[in-house]
C-alpha cells in the first residue's frame, strides 16, 4: 500500500510541476536557514580533534577586582600568573589544570631560500596544555615539563607549517626562526582547523620564555593579567566540586585584600556556557539563551510552514472532487489522509534534501563570515586566516537526525491541518464541487 501511495505521490508531482517546484523551493530554504543555525551553533561545542574531551573541560577566561567601598566599580581582565600558581594550580579534584597567555594576532616566521617572511597564528602555553587537548603527534613530541620550567625556546609546529619550511612533516631537532628568535622544533601535530578556536594554531610555544610572562597588568591586587584557565576534569559529575573548591580558594585569596574583592563573573563555564556567553562580565543566563534559540528555530520554520499549508489548503479545494469519488466508492478517510500525507512528504523530503545541500554550499562559499555569526569575546575565528573544516564536520549522525525530525516537523505543520479539515467534508459537499 505505501508503495502505491510513493507511486501515485510522484505522477501527481510530474502533473503539476510549478506547484511542486514552488514547494520545494519554499522547504528548502526554511530548512536551509535551520541548519545553517545548528551547524553554526555545533561548531561551537563539537567534540572533534583535538577538543574530543571538551565535555568534560571547565574554562575559565576573565575575571574582575572590586575596590570593598564601591560595588558598581570594577577592573576586568584575565588571570595573573599569581592567580594561576595561588588559585587554579592548587586545585585537587581536575585531573589536569593547564593554562594559556590568551591569543594576539601572530607574528612572523623565516622561510627557507630568501623567501618572503610568512604571518602564522601562535599560541602560548603550558605542558599541561598537550594533556587537556588530544593532539596527535606525527613526529616528535610535545616540549616536557622541564623544557617548560627552564623556559627553553622549545616549540611545537603544524604539519602544515613543517611542510612549507622543510618540504616535509618530519622535522623534530630542527629549527625555526620566529620574530627573530629561533626555537628549536620539539614535535610535529596534524593540523588543527581554524574553527576550533580555543585549539587552533600554526606554532605553539611555552609562555615561560616570554621575559614577560610573569607581569600583571599593573593592577593593585596582582591578580588580573593575560592568562586563561582550562581544567579537565575526571568526569562532567565533578563539575559541581570543582566550582565549589575554586570558590573557596577565591575566598581564601580574597581573605588577604583590605581594599578589593575578586570575581570570577561565574566562570569556571562549561563548553556550552563559555561558547555562548555574550559578555566577560555576565555569567551565561542557560534558560533563557536554549529559549531564545528554540524560539529563532522554530521562527525559521514556522514561516515557510503557514505558507505551505496555504498552498496545500487551496490544493486540498482543488481535488475535493476527487475525494468525494473515491470516498464514494468505498475509500476510509484514513486511507485518503494517509495517502495525501505521504505526497506531502514525498515533497517534503525533496525539500529537505534540497535544503540540506544549500546549507552545506552557503557554509562552503560564505564560512569566513557565517561562522563568525555569534562568536563573541575573543572566541571566533582568527582574523585573516581561511576558515577550513572538514566534511566529516558537516556530516554527522547528529545533524542527519536533526534533518530528518525538522523534515518530519515541516510535514505535519505544512500538511495535516488543510488535510484534515478537507477531509472532513461529507461525500455530498465534495461531490457537489466538482459538479458546479
Amino acid at each position: 500500500m505505501l508503495k502505491q501511495y510513493f507511486k501515485q505521490a510522484w505522477q501527481l508531482i510530474k502533473q503539476n510541476k510549478l506547484f511542486s517546484s514552488i514547494y520545494v523551493a519554499g522547504t528548502a530554504l526554511g530548512i536551509s536557514m535551520v541548519m545553517v543555525l545548528i551547524l553554526v551553533l555545533s561548531f561551537k561545542t563539537l567534540r572533534v580533534y583535538p577538543e574530543q574531551d571538551n565535555n568534560r573541560m571547565l574554562f575559565v577566561k576573565s575575571a574582575a577586582m572590586r575596590p570593598k567601598t564601591d560595588e558598581m566599580k570594577f577592573w576586568s581582565s584575565a588571570i595573573s600568573y599569581e592567580g594561576l600558581q595561588k588559585i587554579f594550580f592548587t586545585l585537587e579534584t581536575p585531573e589536569v589544570v593547564a593554562s594559556e597567555i590568551g591569543r594576539g594576532d601572530g607574528g612572523y616566521v623565516s622561510m627557507p631560500d630568501g623567501k618572503p617572511r610568512t604571518r602564522i597564528s601562535v599560541r602560548d602555553v603550558d605542558a599541561a596544555y598537550w594533556h587537556v587537548f588530544n593532539f596527535a603527534f606525527i613526529d616528535g613530541k610535545p616540549f616536557s615539563e622541564a623544557d617548560f620550567q627552564s623556559g627553553l625556546n622549545s616549540v611545537v609546529i603544524a604539519e602544515s607549517l613543517a611542510r612549507k619550511l622543510f618540504g616535509t612533516h618530519e622535522a623534530r631537532g630542527k629549527t625555526i626562526e620566529y620574530d627573530f628568535v629561533e626555537y628549536r622544533i620539539a614535535g610535529v601535530v596534524k593540523d588543527v582547523s581554524t574553527i576550533m578556536s580555543r585549539t587552533y594554531a600554526q606554532l605553539w610555544r611555552p609562555y615561560t620564555c616570554l621575559g614577560y610572562y610573569k607581569n600583571d597588568n599593573g593592577h593593585p591586587s596582582g591578580f588580573l593579567g593575560p592568562y586563561q584557565v582550562y581544567i579537565l576534569a575526571k568526569s562532567k559529575k565533578d563539575f559541581p566540586a570543582i566550582r565549589e573548591e575554586v570558590n573557596e580558594q577565591v575566598g581564601r585569596y580574597n581573605s588577604g585584600f583590605k581594599d578589593f574583592e575578586m570575581d570570577l563573573l561565574g566562570y569556571p563555564d562549561d563548553i556550552y556556557a563559555v561558547s555562548q556567553r555574550l559578555s566577560a562580565h555576565q555569567p551565561l543566563n542557560r534558560t533563557s539563551t536554549i529559549l531564545f534559540q528554540l524560539v529563532v528555530i522554530l521562527l525559521l520554520l514556522l514561516v515557510p510552514a503557514v505558507n505551505l499549508s496555504g498552498m496545500n489548503s487551496s490544493r486540498m479545494e482543488r481535488r475535493l472532487s476527487e475525494m468525494g469519488v473515491r470516498k464514494a466508492f468505498g475509500a476510509a478517510r484514513s486511507q485518503l489522509l494517509n495517502q495525501v500525507l505521504v505526497e506531502n512528504l514525498l515533497l517534503t523530503g525533496l525539500g529537505g534534501l534540497a535544503g540540506l545541500l544549500l546549507s552545506y554550499a552557503i557554509l562552503l562559499l560564505g564560512r569566513n563570515w557565517v561562522l563568525n555569526i555569534g562568536y563573541t569575546f575573543g572566541s571566533g575565528v582568527p582574523k585573516d586566516i581561511p576558515v577550513d573544516f572538514s566534511m566529516s564536520m558537516l556530516f554527522n549522525l547528529k545533524i542527519f537526525i536533526i534533518v530528518l525530525a525538522v523534515c518530519l516537523l515541516m510535514n505535519i505543520l505544512s500538511a495535516f491541518i488543510p488535510v484534515f479539515h478537507s477531509l472532513r467534508k461529507s461525500i455530498t459537499d465534495s461531490l457537489y464541487i466538482k459538479y458546479n
